[in-house]
Parts: structure tokens; sequence; C-alpha cells
């Protein structure tokens, strides 16, 4: 395959060969920071994108947790709970549904039915 005198990669060889050493060097610089740049914003995205799925997350375990406490108070009444370890204790023989189980690391349940309250 033969390339066409004005495609990109012959305009670019051409103006590379004109140019000296030191203009290679910066024009190659540029391209890093642009290249740079870009990543560094993909990063930022990601991070973002991370930061809001963490905060969801910690949402929907407080929503979680604080009805489960308040179906607790109305039928057994909440026994003391002094660390997370208790709390998840706890709420891995409440929880039924895979969703809540989930925000709390907990493994889904297998053939028990579910709590009607």
């Amino acid at each position: 395959m033969t390339e066409r005198p004005n495609s990109r990669a012959a305009v670019d060889r051409r103006r590379d060969a004109q140019m000296s050493p030191s203009d290679k060097a910066r024009a190659r610089i540029e391209l890093l920071d642009e290249r740079l740049a870009r990543l560094r914003a993909e990063r930022e995205r990601l991070i973002a994108r991370t930061d809001r799925a963490e905060r969801k997350r910690d949402t929907r375990r407080k929503i979680v947790i604080g009805g489960t406490v308040l179906a607790a108070v109305e039928h057994e009444g909440l026994p003391a709970l002094r660390t997370r370890t208790d709390l998840t204790q706890w709420l891995d023989s409440r929880l039924d549904r895979p969703q809540d189980r989930r925000v709390f690391g907990l493994p889904p349940q297998s053939g028990r039915l579910a709590f009607m309250s």
C-alpha cells in the first residue's frame, strides 16, 4: 500500500525532516505534555466516579441499618452492639435481600424465607 502524498503521516514526516533536533525534542515534549494532561483528566474523572459510588454505598448502608434497627425496636428490641463486627453479625441474621447483604459484604443467603414485618 502506498502512502498518499498529502496524508497526515506524510506531512508530519516532511515537517519532522525539516526540524532541528532541539525543535523535534520540544515538539515531542509538547505531545507528552498533552498526553499527560489527558491522562490526569481521566484519572480525576475515575476518582470522582469512585468517590460518588462509595458515597452512594455508604448512604445505602445507613438506610439499611436504620430500617433494621427500627424493625428490631418494634419487634424484639435491640441488643448491645459495641463493635462493627457485632453490628455486622447482627445484621447477617436479619438481612434477607441480596442488595442489602451486598452493601455489607455479606454472602448471599440460601433457602431462607424473607422476614416480613
